[in-house]
């Protein structure tokens, strides 16, 4: 698609009057030109209109469609900058990074790679420190599951602003962390995981056979509410709200 790069230069001098703002991991994004352009160069169009009035979401949106479509420079140009326009300094770094991978202009080159290094430089980063290599924790980093590749520590790229982690292990009670990051910031944090608490009662009149072993979990409250008719709506509760309060678990031995 040869999109004029006139467009391209027009949200480049757009975005030089534009504030920075403050706000794991690289990615791609794939695209497969289409036989019929016409789409994408509407798109296109229609990003950097948006870029012109600020809309940067309206742009975001419009640009990356008429890469995927078209796999085109200008188009991921243009999107690097309304990204970094919104503060989204991750995914303008990625783009920008894989923009220089592409055979694009000269005078194309120069700029994205300013903004590549602007970009990462405002990556902020929390660094995990104290997690076995063999061990493998579900990780949850602003709601969003983050797969574990085994690299250690585990590092979990972000932009600036609040953030919140929980770390799962079976057998421990979870690993929560809630703070606020600054741009280019690296925040270690050392992971400390506690063993859910586990106590002995006798089972001497209380009808349990000696060495009988009962665990007690919170899916049994959900048994009970069945059997009174609670509604499912007051037990089921946000897993948030009841993951910090993971019962001890019980074990029942003989005298």
């Amino acid at each position: 698609m040869a999109v004029p790069w006139r467009l391209a230069i027009a949200c480049l001098l757009l975005l030089s009057a534009v504030p920075e703002r403050a706000s794991a991991q690289a990615s791609t994004i794939p695209c497969s030109p289409s036989a019929d352009s016409t789409e994408a160069r509407a798109l296109f169009r229609a990003g950097v209109a948006a870029s012109d009035q600020e809309r940067w979401s309206d742009a975001v949106e419009s640009l990356r469609r008429s890469f995927e479509l078209s796999c085109e420079a200008p188009p991921l140009f243009n999107l690097g900058a309304a990204l970094r326009a919104l503060g989204r300094h991750r995914e303008a770094r990625d783009v920008f990074t894989q923009l220089l991978t592409l055979d694009i202009p000269q005078g194309m080159r120069p700029p994205a790679e300013q903004f590549l290094r602007e970009a990462a430089a405002r990556v902020a980063t929390l660094e995990l420190l104290g997690v076995a290599p063999d061990v493998r924790p579900e990780i949850a980093f602003d709601g969003r599951p983050v797969p574990d590749d085994g690299r250690r520590p585990i590092r979990l790229e972000t932009d600036a602003g609040s953030h919140s982690l929980v770390l799962r292990l079976d057998d421990y009670q979870p690993f929560l962390w809630n703070g606020e990051l600054s741009d280019g910031q690296v925040e270690r944090v050392v992971v400390e995981l506690a063993p859910i608490p586990v106590r002995e009662i006798s089972s001497s009149g209380g009808g349990l056979d000696d060495g009988v072993v009962a665990i007690l979990v919170v899916g049994a409250i959900l048994a009970v509410g069945a059997a009174v008719a609670i509604p499912v709506g007051i037990i089921l509760q946000d897993e948030a709200q009841l993951q910090p309060l993971a019962p001890d678990r019980v074990i029942t031995v003989g005298d």
